[in-house]
């Protein structure tokens, strides 16, 4: 962690103001003066203010430094409602009592009933003085005095703020001045700038397992510190170093539900910027439930501009209807949905009536389910429905011997047959990647691979269609909570894809697309190497699929050498469509 000390400096030189008074440059001051708290005032410290009530600490305006001075603590003794300042010229051979004191305002009646903004609040019996606009001349002061020059005491005014009482008691604060570029800085007491902190987490939503980035920005951004990210009371590992005002955590660990998530800063310096903290609402979800849709199509579509009827039967696991969406139609691979009103009967059956039929030619109609909460469900969409719609006869044969044509419809169904893909690995037995080696020349990664064997496609579909394999990994952990017990899923690849044999009654043509693995990507990276990015990667395609085929290729794991030892473990979820 870095701290950053506030100082002040400026080369020596020898400047000559008002009556002869010769000043050094300000040397730099990085704590309170020596004398304070000044004992022989006792009463305390001053805040300046300006004219609109906003507390100032430096100004370029040496004749008139502030509007507003305020006491720190209840005037003593009580019942003297006016009070005046004065400067101080700090002498490291006196006491405070000794110094010499030049008179800076004239007495002014507390409370003041014009002040601005939060001074208008402030109460009756705390000491405020409002010099005037001639007064606090800081510049005219300085003519009249000379000023100790001794390390520690060079350049530094003390400002007292004194009841019109005849009481010895005063409240302080000091100030310093620049010589060379002419300004005033507050050096006590001590101004602690305050800090906000505002946290995001993404994605949000999020399905358990997945990994959540909590990001933490903190202003200012020079303010050095940590932050603790939490889940409720509960830490989401150790506190992260602020580095240019953000620091973030990634987490895997989440369970479903609704998580109150912040993220609190603690200064390295708490004597010159204030803690703060940021809150956040993160949803997690469990995976969301897969769903099955058909599709079937009645009515007159085998004429044109007969009516026809739609439907579409939507289920989830169990064959369980599933109404928690919207189906829309689509004809020959359209963009744009066949026109209509799609009504609701029984749970999960969704249909359309198209009252005006169909165009003479081929049609292939499709189903596409839209669930109201893709948290929830997963889409799906049927197989297709195809057919062929006559064009209408028009006229009929009126005279004996006129050439009469009679179109009779013969129809034949095709069963949809499937398309499925397996591999033999389970959580149960998974692939193992053995003990990850060291890279020797760099030191920076750890490496494994394996032999991933049978992927095997079965294709029973009719039309003899193309298909396309895509994979997709999670990220490896270890369980644990630390930065280092996720490996970032870029880092495991899959290549060397080649078919292990002809298969069953497959003559397509196969090509592959291999995805290496990234080297050592940090956790929590973006990015889509390898099998990561959270996206779905084409690994195979074939120009028609028919039969079964049977892969395989090579796993690869290239992790970063600061990942924490233990046993990591992830998936790879393998789709064909």
């Amino acid at each position: 962690m870095k701290s950053i000390n506030k100082v002040l400096s400026a080369a020596v030189v020898t400047a000559a103001l008002g009556g002869g008074m010769l000043l050094a440059a300000s040397p730099a001051f990085a704590a309170a003066p020596a004398w304070e708290p000044d004992v022989n005032g006792n009463g305390g410290t001053i805040s300046f203010y300006n004219a609109a009530g906003v507390q100032v600490t430096s100004g370029t305006d040496l004749s008139h430094l502030f509007d507003y001075a305020v006491a720190s603590t209840a005037e003593n003794p009580a019942g003297f409602h006016k009070a005046n300042l004065s400067f101080a010229y700090p002498n490291h051979s006196l006491p405070t009592s000794g110094w010499f004191v030049n008179g800076a305002t004239v007495a002014t009646t507390y409370p003041v009933a014009s002040a601005p903004g939060a001074l208008a609040g402030v109460a009756a019996n705390i000491p405020v003085s409002h010099p005037g606009a001639t007064e606090m001349n800081l510049t005219a002061a300085l003519g009249g005095a000379v000023l100790d020059t001794t390390a520690g005491y060079a350049n530094i005014v003390q400002i007292r703020l004194a009841q019109s009482s005849g009481a010895n008691q005063y409240w302080t604060g000091d100030i310093q001045y620049n010589s060379t570029a002419n300004t005033w800085t507050q050096v006590f007491p001590t101004v602690v700038t305050a800090t906000t902190t505002t946290l995001t987490a993404t994605p949000n939503p999020a399905i358990t397992g997945s990994t959540v980035t909590l990001n933490a920005a903190v202003s200012p951004s020079g303010a050095a510190g940590t932050v603790q990210f939490k889940d409720g009371g509960s830490n989401i590992g150790a506190p992260v170093t602020v580095t240019g005002g953000a620091a973030s955590i990634p987490t895997s660990t989440l369970a479903a539900g609704s998580h109150s998530l912040s993220a609190v800063f603690t200064p390295t310096d708490p004597t010159s910027f204030g803690g703060s903290t940021g809150t956040f609402t993160e949803q997690v979800n469990p995976p969301a439930t897969p769903t099955t849709t058909t599709l079937a199509v009645s009515g007159g579509y085998l004429t044109a501009g007969s009516s026809a009827t739609l439907t579409a039967s939507v289920t989830g696991p169990g064959s369980t209807a599933n109404g928690s969406g919207t189906v829309a139609f689509y004809d020959n691979g359209s963009a744009t949905a066949v026109p209509g009103t799609v009504t609701t009967g029984p749970t999960g059956t969704y249909t359309l009536t198209v009252d005006s039929g169909f165009s003479a030619g081929s049609h292939s109609i499709v189903a596409k389910f839209a669930p109201t909460d893709v948290n929830v469900y997963q889409a799906s969409q049927s197989a297709p429905q195809s057919f062929l719609t006559q064009a209408a006869q028009v006229g009929a044969c009126a005279q004996p011997g006129s050439v009469c044509t009679d179109t009779q419809n013969v129809t034949a169904t095709v069963p949809v047959g499937t398309l499925l893909i397996n591999t033999p690995y389970t959580a149960a037995a998974p692939l193992d990647l053995g003990t990850l080696v060291l890279d020797p020349t760099t030191s920076a990664t750890l490496t494994g691979t394996a032999a991933f064997e049978h992927i095997v496609v079965t294709d029973t579909r009719s039309g003899n269609l193309p298909w396309t394999v895509q994979a997709v990994a999670s990220n490896l952990s270890d369980g644990g909570s630390n930065p280092n017990s996720v490996i970032n899923a870029q880092n495991l690849g899959l290549d060397g894809l080649a078919q292990t044999s002809s298969g069953t009654g497959f003559t397509g043509t196969l090509t592959y697309i291999d995805r290496p693995a990234a080297s050592g990507v940090a956790p929590g990276a973006p990015g889509s190497a390898g099998l990561g990015g959270g996206l779905p990667q084409t690994i195979i395609t074939t120009d028609h699929g028919l039969g079964t085929v049977d892969i395989h290729g090579t796993l690869t794991l290239i992790a970063p050498s600061s990942t924490e030892p233990g046993t990591f473990a992830g998936t790879i979820t393998f789709t064909v469509g």
